[in-house]
């Protein structure tokens, strides 16, 4: 009977090795994207406020630039932006369901 208990205590010592073992893997992976994501907001932070301090543009604020930012990046995702496209056209983005 000690032996079988010991055999399960020591499957659960495995299994609980194991878990922790994914576990901080896991939170390695994500504390690296959360860096690198952060890496990437300052860099295009950083790249807006420099386009916005040039001479003649003092005029914009940092919430301005920020969205404008903003504004370029979701057009760009969703292809209205100057590159790409559809030639101007607009598509719905599903036909709907009525039909």
């Amino acid at each position: 009977m000690n032996a079988l208990r010991k055999k399960i205590e020591t499957g659960m010592n495995e299994r609980l090795k194991q878990r922790e073992i994914e576990h901080n893997k896991l939170l390695q992976r994500y504390q690296n994207v959360k860096k690198e994501l952060e890496n990437q907001q300052n860099l295009e932070r950083i790249k807006v406020e420099k386009s916005f301090t040039r001479p003649g543009t003092a005029s914009f604020s940092r919430s301005q630039a920020m969205n404008q930012s903003k504004m370029s990046y979701s057009s760009s995702k969703m292809g209205n932006g100057k590159t790409g496209g559809l030639s101007g056209k607009h598509y719905p983005a599903s036909k709907p369901s009525n039909q």
